[in-house]
């Protein structure tokens, strides 16, 4: 089958990093970790496993983190190159076996815990429910990765052929949920599980830092799941203004404007250091950073209010180097919302993907999917998405149905 490899060696990881941001399209070139290959589908690894054809499959900015060597090493020995790209991922089951029938549609939940590894007992974290925080994403019957898309055997969503899944990670589509709704179910998961990481009350202010797919579906997720009476959001560029209002914005604030503007809008004050930034004595009750930059990081504290907290939920790069003065001084709590899990909602104890899939056909999701690419496209497909933004473009997707 054809699929995008990514091939890590010292000499092009050193290269992208130095060169991806000043080097047009260095990160799609032959000089690329990421190359289009004829590789042979995965083996099953065993039992309770079973063959996925991915119809369509998102590029995240983790991928594009990846791609350009800007996400940190930490997570090195947590994924097993060379591997097949692509954890957002809608398609069908290729062939009956493990409860499912061949042609049901399907959305893969990518962390690979240790249901999906063959370990019993399971980890505290994976009994627990919350199988992304698993401890053992290097061991078991597959190799080292966090997910789907950064493991060896596993393959992922940018390929033609097949995949391989543990039935532990699929979820059923409806049949009337559109194919390009269900390809955002990963990422609207990932929303539901930041809303609920930040707990907003009622009569409660939230911000949310970010205007991409993930920030628009957070605002999506504190306005459907929780009691928020404000949500503010930073959004950059019309579309993700719109959007960000047709999801349950309150009110859309320029980033470069959020330090003149968010403290009248709060009733807090705003006061000039020597140095740096403003300083804000007030701020909102919850702040949620779907960027990951280290600007936006600092933001998320410096616009806490007293007693706040922030929530780190896009993920952060190799370098992150932080002012943490308003952390301190204003008794901020900083915690990260990685992922996906088991939520406690409303006296119901639900994964993130059936909160997931409650919600999507209220949302109109397909609206945010576009444009789509061939495999063969994937140097215009990582462009798109790398300009998504200023090109009016939410989610940039793999479409696979014609090949």
């Amino acid at each position: 089958m054809r699929a995008l490899v990514y091939r890590k060696s010292i000499p092009r990881y050193l290269l992208m990093r130095a060169g991806a941001k000043r080097v047009r399209n260095l990160e799609t070139s032959r000089l690329s970790p990421l190359q289009l290959e004829e590789v042979p589908e995965p083996e099953l690894p065993g039992p309770g496993w079973v063959r996925v054809r991915p119809l369509l499959a998102g590029i995240c900015g983790s991928d594009l983190g990846t791609l350009s060597s800007e996400n940190s090493p930490y997570f090195s020995p947590l994924t097993s190159p060379p591997f097949v790209m692509g954890h957002e991922i809608f398609g069908v089951v290729a062939g009956d076996g493990e409860g499912f029938r061949g042609g049901e549609r399907v959305v893969l939940e990518p962390a690979l815990g240790c249901a999906a590894r063959g370990i019993d007992p399971p980890c505290a974290r994976c009994a627990a429910g919350q199988h992304a925080l698993c401890v053992n994403v290097t061991r078991g019957s597959v190799s080292p990765g966090i997910q789907t898309g950064f493991c060896r055997d596993t393959g992922g969503g940018w390929c033609e052929g097949a995949l391989v899944a543990h039935r532990s990670q699929l979820h059923r589509v409806p049949d009337d949920l559109p194919d390009e709704a269900a390809v955002l179910l990963e990422p609207l998961a990932c929303a539901v599980h930041a809303a609920l990481a930040a707990r907003p009350g009622p009569k409660e202010t939230v911000l949310v830092i970010g205007a991409g797919s993930i920030g628009l579906l957070t605002v999506a997720a504190l306005r459907a799941l929780t009691g928020a009476e404000r949500i503010l959001c930073a959004a950059k560029h019309p579309r993700q203004r719109e959007e960000a209002l047709r999801l349950g914005a309150s009110e859309v604030i320029a980033p470069k404007e959020l330090y003149e503007r968010l403290p009248g809008l709060l009733g807090a004050s705003r006061h000039k250091p020597e140095l740096g930034k403003p300083v804000v004595l007030g701020g909102a009750d919850a702040v949620l950073d779907c960027v990951g930059s280290p600007g936006t990081m600092e933001d998320a504290v410096r616009l806490a209010r007293p007693g706040g907290r922030a929530v780190l939920v896009g993920m952060p790069g190799a370098r992150s180097c932080l002012d943490l003065s308003a952390l301190w001084h204003k008794e901020v709590s900083l915690t990260g919302a990685y992922a996906y899990g088991t939520e406690e909602h409303r006296g119901e104890r639900l994964k993130s993907f059936e909160l997931a899939l409650r919600l999507a056909p209220e949302l109109e999701l397909e609206r945010l999917v576009g444009p789509r690419f061939c495999l063969a496209d994937y140097r215009e497909a990582i462009a798109a998405a790398r300009a998504a933004g200023r090109r009016g473009h939410v989610k940039v997707v793999f479409d696979h149905r014609a090949a």
